[in-house]
């Protein structure tokens, strides 16, 4: 085998080399409580920081514009940028103890900064209610009995099916209640087999999301609660079994064409490019991709190992919003989180940008002014409530750089450079390095 070399995308370097001063930082946050009681009941900014493309931008910001209407004493100053750049800012921000006061938090992220003191325990903050939220996912921004993350917003595991495609091939969309990944490979070599330019599925193994779902069939979990590895060797050489056995047929892409469309992004995909009947997506992506692909698409559930009737799916939080321990104004920072999590004046303009709202209230208000797709998305997410199981434990600290690390094991199985066996083993290897620390 290869030797593989671990590589960090920056963001993860840089929390990487900044969680020693982050800890050290936050053995002593600035206290809050004292600097909110010597607020002179004059105005004050929070700074408020967020990922996002231009959409979600101009939403935003006219939610805060919103907020600040009900509280002109209040101002909230926007700190937003991609991804990448995201993560970076923050990091450096925490290791000077200056995190903005409210912060879009994604699960990769959250046990990290929760880990090291950086972050408000939400159930004690006084003015922001969690009454409403969905049960299923509450729990999920939780570390050790403490909320330090609220779930914005909620979608499910699914797969995205090609209805003209697979009408292209002689097919139907499959019965989701009961199809198997046998079923998938199935169909998805018929339309390979008979549709020009078109494959029946696009790729898997692009992120931890896909072994996450597979782990769970399994019995398993990626992570344990006690923050270690849970996914076993056989079961991870399992999941790239599967993905060598369906690309060597030809029923998904190729490795070369798999590897191109993942870097260039979600509208270069097989699904959103009419070139493959099947991919596997979160429920939130529906209304892009149906918006790309301009053709019949349908949203399913992930087949069922064979054999089982585990599908082992969830409700994910999108996202969260957190509150920085260092805040000098945590009665206000709690008042603006309460404004975009559970008033329907904030749920009328983010509307399902961030996903479906995890406030069920709000979720029931705006329905009928959501599009075509999110109504879709749901109707799929009532479809399947009573089948979904408990969030999976978060992902540890240190463990953000999982995502890259199983693509890059994926490619190297699928290009003939490593077993399945042997990503296993560099997987827990690599794993397990990230969580040590």
């Amino acid at each position: 085998m290869r030797l593989i070399t671990r590589r960090f995308p920056a963001a993860a370097l840089a929390v990487a080399v900044v969680g020693g001063a982050l800890a050290a930082c936050a053995q002593d946050p600035p206290n809050a409580a004292d600097d909110a009681a010597e607020d002179d009941g004059g105005p004050v900014e929070l700074r408020f920081a967020w990922w996002g493309a231009d959409l979600r931008n101009e939403l935003t910001q006219e939610a805060i514009e919103s907020f600040e209407a009900e509280h002109p004493d209040i101002t909230v100053n926007p700190e937003f940028s991609d991804w990448s750049a995201y993560w970076d800012r923050l990091a450096t921000t925490g290791a000077a103890n200056d995190l903005p006061d409210v912060i879009q938090m994604d699960e990769k992220y959250l046990r990290t900064y929760a880990d090291q003191g950086s972050l408000l325990d939400l159930y004690s903050l006084e003015g922001l209610s969690t009454d409403d939220i969905d049960p299923t996912v509450l729990g999920s921004g939780e570390v050790d009995g403490e909320l330090f993350g609220l779930v914005t917003s909620v979608n499910t595991y699914s797969v995205i099916a090609n209805a003209d495609l697979l009408a292209e091939a002689g097919l139907e969309p499959p019965e989701d209640e009961s199809w198997t990944w046998d079923d998938l490979a199935e169909m998805s070599q018929q339309v390979s087999d008979e549709v020009d330019g078109a494959v029946g599925t696009q790729y898997l193994g692009d992120g931890d999301s896909q072994l996450q779902i597979w782990a769970k069939q399994h019995g398993e979990t990626l992570w344990t609660d006690d923050g270690e590895l849970g996914a076993s060797r056989e079961t991870l050489a399992s999941f790239w079994q599967y993905l060598l056995d369906l690309t060597e047929s030809g029923a998904a892409n190729p490795a070369s064409t798999a590897q191109e469309q993942i870097n260039a992004g979600q509208e270069a995909s097989g699904t959103a490019t009419n070139q493959a009947a099947f991919g596997t997506w979160w429920s939130n992506q529906y209304r892009a991709l149906t918006s790309s692909s301009g053709q019949e698409l349908v949203l399913l559930r992930p087949p069922l190992p064979t054999g089982s009737g585990d599908r082992g799916t969830y409700n994910k939080p999108s996202m969260f919003w957190s509150v920085s321990a260092g805040t000098a104004h945590p009665e206000e920072a709690a008042m603006f989180v309460d404004f975009l999590t559970n008033s329907t004046e904030a749920g009328e303009i983010l509307l399902a940008e961030r996903g479906v709202p995890s406030n069920l209230t709000v979720r029931e208000e705006i329905t009928g002014e959501l599009t075509v797709e999110d109504q879709e998305v749901v109707s799929f997410l009532d479809e399947v409530s009573g089948e979904v199981g408990d969030p999976p434990p978060l992902t540890p600290a240190g463990a953000s750089d999982i995502e890259p690390l199983v693509q890059r094991l994926t490619f190297e199985v699928l290009f003939g450079r490593a077993s399945p066996e042997e990503a296993a083993d560099q997987f827990v290897a690599e794993a397990e390095s990230m969580i040590a620390g």
